[in-house]
């Protein structure tokens, strides 16, 4: 073969042209997130240098729901980078920087992804590092993972002991986002609100208040605390009465949303005026004790008026990561 022809070949090569799709994102996300790292920093190597860290390190990861980056892509995107960052404060952590991969059918579908991702980082401030982008795709996709720091007490949903208050923290200032059962008090809220709550988390575990929590994900309030007692072991008793809720809202609605900012928290009764002082200047958060752990067999019961039901025994099994 000529020089000639094998350039010609080399130009074709799909694996070189499919590299294009990158370009999109090249174009939405800053190119030095850590500019102390200097040239080695910049994005675009085969994988992202990060600053040094004094802590112990943590990942997460969530594939969002395909129907909704089907119909709403702008806030799969948005939703992917918050998700994230909610299970890394969660354990206490500082979030540091986030990665995704999405595939799509063309640019007009990936955009709207990147630009959703692209206001998540910018508002809560933690920068896009990598990932990977395909637009020759049959179908839309999106994952984003994260990686974050613990430089305090890591608040392990494994820790919640017998005794201790189960508390619930969330954003009341909010609506629900169109159709979904997704309670949004993020998406208009300031970047300065949505950083100081995020960072509540690691605070409260550095003031040693908090030792146990869980992130509400789409479980819901009740699903969440099903996985927070098969996680620790522990039977958990919710309170429906003690379970406040912003005005309008239906309880069964309020149960089962996914809040932008919503956390259980396992505190000890002893904690309970530190964490009330802590938080009582927020007017936006609801922060409630809304029943206990126990002793005995695992499971999570739902108390009313005298009246008790069980939601959920520990027999059942649920995720399979248990406390054993």
């Amino acid at each position: 073969m000529s020089l000639a022809l094998l350039v010609d070949h080399l130009r074709r090569q799909s694996g070189l042209l499919a590299k294009r799709d990158i370009r999109p994102a090249a174009s939405v996300f800053n190119h030095l997130p850590f500019p102390q790292l200097g040239k080695a920093g910049r994005l675009g190597d085969d994988a992202a240098l990060l600053p040094a860290q004094n802590g112990q390190l943590l990942m997460a990861c969530e594939g969002m729901h395909p129907a909704l980056v089907a119909e709403d892509p702008w806030f799969a995107g948005w939703s992917g980078v918050l998700v994230n960052l909610s299970d890394i404060a969660a354990m206490g952590g500082r979030p540091l920087a986030v990665v995704n991969s999405v595939w799509t059918q063309g640019l007009d579908r990936l955009q709207p992804l990147l630009d959703g991702m692209h206001f998540a980082c910018d508002r809560f401030a933690v920068p896009m590092v990598g990932g990977h982008s395909n637009q020759q795709s049959p179908y839309e996709a999106l994952s984003v993972a994260v990686l974050g720091v613990a430089e305090g007490p890591v608040l392990s949903a494994r820790m919640a002991s017998p005794g201790d208050d189960l508390w619930l923290l969330v954003n009341r200032s909010g609506s629900f986002y169109r159709h979904y059962p997704f309670w949004d008090a993020a998406t208009e809220a300031s970047p300065g609100l949505l950083r100081s709550h995020l960072s509540l988390l690691p605070a409260l575990a550095a003031d040693g208040i908090v030792h146990a929590a869980k992130d509400i994900s789409m479980g819901g309030l009740c699903g969440t605390a099903v996985m927070f007692a098969e996680s620790c072991g522990h039977p958990i008793s919710l309170e429906l009465d003690a379970i406040e809720r912003p005005d309008q809202v239906e309880e069964q609605a309020w149960l089962t949303c996914f809040p932008s900012f919503g956390y259980l928290l396992a505190v000890r009764p002893s904690m309970t005026g530190r964490l009330t002082r802590m938080l009582q200047g927020d007017s936006n958060l609801i922060c409630c004790r809304i029943g206990s752990f126990g002793s005995g067999p695992c499971r999570v019961v739902l108390q009313r008026s005298g009246g008790m039901e069980s939601l959920w025994e520990g027999s059942e099994g649920l995720t399979g990561f248990g406390c054993d």
